[in-house]
């Protein structure tokens, strides 16, 4: 096995939508000979979001192995989500050893190179390394790897990246480690011209909620706002949550949900630039809701009530969340809405007063409520808006803001 380093490769990536099984065939070139062939990865796309993730990598042995080798697997999954365990069944059985010092190896160097078989850096993911036990393969040998995770109900669609390797047995503790023999090989499947022991950009969609899927109003505007951790749901107590998209919002609620929208700062140590008196005693081991309310105040895109409170608890209406996001889009960047022309005429917001009317004009004509008219947010102007329509809308100012 030792006398050729470099991996054959083809695989079939199953994706599970939605309790349907439907099968993708990649074919990919064979290139150089090696001692393992992957010959399928399931990443259970479609599923939802939770602590019992699974990716199963099958391999199987092309000839028969020289001496004993560990066979080393990297995977590189976004930083919200962690590898739970990792084990091995078939011809070769047992636990992966988790290697930092690996880790390392790919974060930087692997990371640096440039190539077919390379794809960079990747913001927002991290890597997990591996070897597997010690064992000597004979040809035609078959086994699985399991990578269980908890994705911490971080949903969306991600690209994966797999790259195969090989070391040496080593001696624990002198050299299991062994950068200096081993270093080259790591992650030896990704060289060469036409390398074949890895998988880069694998897609995999995750479902943040389970109540929420691909055709549930304002799908997109939801799992993306999941994805990238400006919304939680409720947790279920299986490890999995619901996003409740019809429930109303609370106006303190609300302000979390822009300050994150916003990317505003918020911290504990920052001086309250106004006391409403009905937020109560601000709880020092935690944000919610007097900084969030405060960081938002602060921006001057949300406001309290003459006698000098808040409201906290109160559900937000349409109107407000409305007017409140023209407001910090004003603020934030101020040529992204165009005043309506003269004699525009709007289609939604005639119920409400002044301000909230002449904001939802605004918002009508810039697009602002794309997704929601002629929806249920057309109905009633000061009701309160729902868990859905808020992430709609501040899906849609984000996309005004911009990277």
């Amino acid at each position: 096995m030792g006398s050729s380093p470099f991996l054959r490769l083809s695989h079939r990536m199953k994706i599970r939508a939605l309790g349907a099984m439907a099968a993708l065939v990649i074919a990919l070139p064979l290139g150089l000979s090696g001692c393992v062939a992957v010959t399928s990865v399931q990443l259970n796309s479609g599923s939802d979001a939770g602590p019992a993730h699974r990716i199963v990598v099958s391999f199987e042995a092309t000839r028969d192995g020289s001496g004993p080798v560990r066979g080393v697997v990297g995977l590189r999954i976004p930083e919200a989500w962690e590898v739970e365990s990792v084990s091995f069944t078939g011809d070769l059985t047992g636990t992966a050893t988790r290697s930092i010092v690996m880790e390392r190896v790919y974060a930087q160097e692997w990371e640096a190179s440039v190539g077919p078989g390379y794809n960079g850096p990747k913001p927002g993911y991290e890597w997990w390394v591996g070897y597997s036990p010690a064992g000597t393969w004979v040809e035609g040998d078959e086994a699985q790897v399991t990578f269980e995770i908890d994705t911490h109900g971080r949903g969306g669609t991600y690209l994966l990246d797999l790259v195969t390797g090989i070391a040496d047995e080593g001696s624990a503790p002198a050299d299991i480690e062994d950068v200096t023999n081993d270093h080259a090989l790591w992650y030896l499947g990704s060289a060469g011209a036409k390398p074949a022991g890895v998988l880069l950009d694998q897609a995999v969609t995750v479902y943040a909620f389970t109540d929420v899927h691909p055709g549930a109003a304002h799908f997109d505007a939801i799992q993306g706002m999941a994805s990238r951790g400006l919304v939680a749901g409720y947790p279920t107590g299986e490890g999995h949550s619901e996003f409740r998209p019809a429930a109303a919002v609370f106006r303190a609620q609300f302000a979390k949900m822009i300050d994150g929208a916003l990317g505003l700062t918020v911290e504990e140590a920052m001086a309250p630039p106004v006391l409403f008196t009905d937020l109560g005693p601000d709880d020092a081991t935690g944000l919610y809701p007097h900084e969030y309310v405060w960081a938002a105040y602060q921006q001057g895109i949300i406001k309290g009530y003459s006698t000098g409170v808040f409201k906290p608890y109160v559900a937000i209406s349409r109107g407000q969340v409305v007017t409140v996001t023209v407001r910090a889009l004003q603020a934030r960047r101020p040529a992204a809405l165009a005043a309506p022309p003269t004699g525009y005429v709007q289609t939604w917001g005639n119920d409400l007063s002044s301000e909230h009317r002449a904001n939802a004009a605004v918002a009508e004509y810039n697009g602002l409520l794309e997704g929601l008219l002629p929806g249920t947010a057309a109905a009633d102007g000061n009701a309160p808006m729902s868990r859905g329509e808020v992430a709609q809308l501040l899906w849609n100012m984000m996309a005004f803001i911009g990277p």
